[in-house]
């Protein structure tokens, strides 16, 4: 019985319930929305490259460094201009917030998919994959 529950385990079950819960701001929910439809490595690995990006930024603003061509402003640069679909999707959401702001909702966003990828091993283990 439990094989066949986690046979059909839908991993992105944390984002779906992140993106309608009506008491996460809604930079959150939308960042949940737009996580869902990407892969579980790929996934985790392009939102916690780009939260570190804005961390270091942040960083950078604290420090009150403003050099356009800071190491920081060089990384978010240089991320952005693989133009992967969905880093520039979850820039676009938080791009007009405060570093920190946005900082804070994409290692929120990088948190939930890492739980999201956390679950697929052991799930593995248990179906014998």
């Amino acid at each position: 019985m439990i094989r066949d529950f986690l046979a059909a385990y839908d991993f992105n079950l944390p984002l779906d319930d992140a993106a309608v819960d009506p008491e996460l701001p809604l930079v959150r929910r939308r960042l949940a929305s737009l996580a869902s439809s990407e892969g579980l490595d790929g996934g985790y690995y392009e939102a916690q490259e780009l939260a570190e990006a804005f961390l270091d930024a942040a960083r950078e603003a604290n420090e009150e460094i403003e050099d356009d061509d800071s190491p920081a402003r060089g990384w978010l640069r240089g991320v952005l201009a693989r133009d992967l679909d969905y880093q520039r999707e979850m820039f676009e959401e938080v791009c007009e917030l405060p570093l920190a702001d946005a900082a804070a909702h994409l290692c929120w966003l990088t948190d939930l998919m890492k739980r999201r990828v956390d679950m697929a091993r052991p799930i593995a283990d248990i179906l014998g994959q």
